[in-house]
């Protein structure tokens, strides 16, 4: 994994990572989670796509510069790999962050953890150029879908 001097990162709101469980196709929003407590982080690309009318939540992890392998499917709290369960320490804490989002526990997140984006927008991928979309880690199209 980097560190935070190879790669620029901005702090945001954990509610910004609410913009990637919309019923919609997500190519891969990148952020990084940084444990307070532990300084344990880990950064993640997550896709969404749908397949038989039911939406699926893809985490892939980080396992060198910006170099992602797929960890599984976000599926009620849990990363499952081919109907098995991950339970290595970041399909964990991905887990637990994502439940927490859907639980909309945005404040309580952000006083365990901090979320960083990597200069794109966490829901479509595209740069993000102005100081309001750096801060909010989302453009303006896709902050006005939250």
């Amino acid at each position: 994994m980097c560190t935070s001097t190879e790669k620029s990162k901005s702090v945001i709101s954990s509610k910004s990572i609410s913009a990637l469980f919309e019923d919609k196709n997500i190519k891969g929003g990148v952020f990084t989670i940084k444990s307070l407590k532990t300084n344990t982080e880990f950064t993640y690309s997550i896709s969404r796509s749908e397949f038989n009318k039911k939406w699926y939540t893809h985490v892939k992890v980080e396992m060198g510069y910006l170099n992602f392998n797929r960890l599984g499917t976000y599926i009620n709290g849990k990363i499952t790999n081919k109907g098995s369960l991950v339970n290595t320490p970041s399909a964990q804490a991905i887990a637990f962050v994502l439940k927490a989002v859907e639980d909309k526990r945005f404040d309580w997140l952000d006083s365990v953890m901090n979320t960083y984006h990597i200069g794109k927008c966490i829901r479509c991928g595209k740069e993000l150029t102005d100081s309001q979309s750096i801060e909010l880690g989302l453009g303006p199209i896709c902050a006005d879908k939250l």
